[in-house]
């Protein structure tokens, strides 16, 4: 019976649990500094979707003890659509982040959609439909904060090349497509595209949010993946959802941070 529990017990550990910390399993080592603009950095921090959930996003954000030293990639979806919450919080907290040399903020599909659906040809601003940001806009009682949202989401780049270890490296909300160059990707391939992760086969290592883990491996997979057999990390962990987590990557370790188990 004893061997019988040990075995039990070595088989539990061995499934996909909620870490809060750990290694990406099958993510290999890269040689750092990483030089950026005019900088070299000891770090490079991939942070996933936050979809306005700002609490337990800064939960995971002190976990990880940034500093000037680590460049910072977020990966986009800063706002989730339907419900009022924390969207605005996010958005104007990630203005703010914009400023640092060492943060690079990508679009996610989200922000695209706001963009398309909450504004006119010309800019102005049209409320309405599923958006909780705009109940939060209205609230805020700032008639130009609109405008300063949807130059902000219009700055936001689509995706990020960078090179790690002599590795070619690509940053993207959703992902690239095979053999296509970077400057001729398509608004679809690049933030909007969930089969990616089951498709590529690039040489490039490519880190993605969008995605969440639990959508491909299942609900019990909640931590940070590298895709078997390719060259994918996704990094979402399905923030937006009850049992979710907010999810950063140390690219060139493979170190991983996430929020608390805020809905205990």
């Amino acid at each position: 019976m004893k061997k019988l529990f040990l075995l039990l017990l070595c088989l539990l550990l061995a499934l996909p649990c909620a870490a809060q910390s750990g290694f990406v399993a099958g993510w290999p080592k890269f040689a750092g500094p990483v030089v950026y603009g005019d900088k070299t950095y000891a770090r490079v921090l991939a942070v996933g979707d936050i979809h306005g959930q700002f609490s337990r996003f800064r939960s995971m954000w002190a976990k990880v003890g940034v500093n000037d030293d680590d460049l910072v990639i977020f990966l986009g979806d800063y706002i989730e659509g339907s419900k009022t919450g924390e969207d605005l919080k996010t958005v104007l907290w990630l203005m703010e982040q914009s400023a640092r040399p060492n943060v690079v903020l990508l679009s996610g599909n989200k922000e695209r959609e706001f963009l398309r659906e909450c504004f006119d040809e010309r800019g102005n601003y049209r409320p309405g439909g599923k958006w909780g940001l705009n109940a939060e806009l209205a609230a805020a009682g700032a008639p130009q904060l609109a405008a300063r949202v949807r130059d902000f989401f219009a700055s936001l780049e689509f995706c990020l090349p960078l090179e790690i270890g002599g590795r070619r490296f690509v940053f993207a909300h959703a992902g690239i497509k095979d053999g296509v160059p970077l400057n001729e990707q398509t608004e679809f391939d690049l933030m909007f595209c969930k089969t990616f992760c089951r498709e590529y086969n690039g040489a490039a290592f490519a880190v993605i949010g969008h995605r969440p883990v639990q959508s491909e491996f299942g609900k019990d997979h909640t931590v940070p993946v590298k895709v078997p057999g390719r060259s994918v990390l996704m990094v979402d962990t399905n923030c937006k959802r009850k049992k979710g987590f907010s999810s950063c990557v140390n690219v060139l370790s493979g170190q991983f941070w996430q929020s608390g188990k805020d809905w205990e």
